[in-house]
């Protein structure tokens, strides 16, 4: 039995060394890489190995810009790194043309972020970068600091972004953007929520709302005061660029056309009251209701209409609304009369973090409220 176990071993080991001369010989199989992990800093620049495979570089914020040495993003350009970024997102992806090094600086909203590039045969694959958890010296200083220039910056970026999107559609900007649309009642008066950005770096919200005023006085705000209400929060502005007041009522415009004989036009209001109109060539009317116009000759002769004012006005009705003649009758040969319109202006409103100063992260798809405080008049 030993004899045959011995015979039956020579022969395997025979089959395996005539298998491996019909094999090629075995290539050399490269290093897999590692795979990092490290917190958030500017202070020190980040050593990265890169090699022949990709290195995918994730960071917790979108990016703003790069500047780099070394670094092509040309498929057939010589470099020692080649870089591939698509704008708007926190990652970017590198890999080593020729042995060397290569400098990077990333930009996120005011900071700068270093990386140093060098040949290796075991190079990362990934590097994830995130934020430092709350409580750690490094967290203290994302605490949401944002200063009187970052916040015109973050404005002017608000209302100049469809301009700049419209003149340069392919730049792609770290900037959420919505149009909501959302229309807040209130006795008198109405706030549209008409666009809202969100600067994810700043933890900051900026609104575009309309103000809008149904009644026939000018009604008055405090912008400072203009809350913003997400759930059972209440956020106050950072910064607000709101006139404060919003107009009155748009008055109704009246014209008219006359006949050459014609002298004096007297006009009624709906309490019967009668004022002369001289001259002129129309007139505005703030008052809703029924009036009476009547246009007179020097010898008394007389041609007499009747219009009335409404606010707001019926979808079935037409605005402006005209009567007319013939160019030879006597008289108010053609009346036009334009209906009020709400009196309204636009204005924007910015909001930062937490009154603690740390991150709110409200997400740009909440349902929000403008708390608007208008009245007649506003206390000092």
């Amino acid at each position: 039995m030993g004899l045959r176990l011995q015979r039956i071993a020579l022969v395997i080991a025979l089959a395996s060394t005539a298998q491996a001369a019909d094999q090629p010989p075995a290539v050399e199989t490269p290093p897999v890489g590692v795979m990092k992990k490290l917190l958030l800093q500017d202070t020190t620049p980040y050593e990265v190995a890169v090699g022949a495979v990709p290195t995918t570089i994730l960071m917790p914020f979108p990016i703003d810009g790069m500047d780099g040495n070394g670094i092509t993003t040309q498929a057939h350009t010589v470099a020692p790194v080649f870089l591939q970024h698509e704008q708007g997102t926190r990652f970017f992806s590198v890999k080593a043309l020729l042995p060397g090094t290569a400098d990077l600086n990333v930009i996120i909203g005011e900071r700068v972020y270093s990386f140093r590039f060098y040949y290796s045969e075991n190079p990362t694959r990934t590097l994830s970068i995130s934020e430092p958890k709350k409580g750690s010296s490094i967290a203290q200083a994302r605490r949401i600091s944002v200063t009187p220039k970052r916040l015109h910056d973050i404005l002017n970026d608000a209302k100049t972004y469809f301009v700049i999107k419209k003149q340069h559609p392919e730049l792609q900007r770290s900037i959420e953007v919505a149009a909501p649309g959302k229309v807040i009642e209130y006795p008198g008066y109405r706030v549209v929520i008409d666009q809202v950005f969100r600067f994810d770096r700043d933890d900051t919200l900026v609104f575009r709302a309309i103000f809008i005023n149904d009644s026939d006085e000018p009604l008055h705000y405090k912008p400072q005061e203009v809350g913003l209400r997400v759930g059972r929060n209440i956020y106050w502005p950072s910064f607000a660029q709101l006139p404060g007041e919003i107009p009155a009522r748009n008055p109704a415009r009246v014209t008219w056309e006359l006949s050459p004989e014609i002298e004096t036009v007297a006009i009624t209001d709906p309490e019967g009251r009668t004022a002369e109109v001289k001259t002129k060539k129309g007139a505005l009317l703030s008052q809703t209701g029924r009036y009476k116009i009547v246009a007179s000759t020097a010898k008394r002769r007389t041609d007499t209409l009747y219009f009335s004012i409404n606010y707001p006005v019926s979808a079935d009705e037409p605005n402006p609304l005209v009567v007319s003649k013939g160019d030879r009758d006597f008289g108010i040969r053609k009346l036009t009369v334009t209906q009020p319109e709400a009196g309204q202006n636009i204005g924007y409103i910015t909001y930062t973090g937490t009154s603690d100063g740390r991150r709110a992260d409200i997400s740009i798809d909440n349902d929000f409220l403008l708390v608007v405080d208008a009245r007649k008049e506003v206390s000092q």
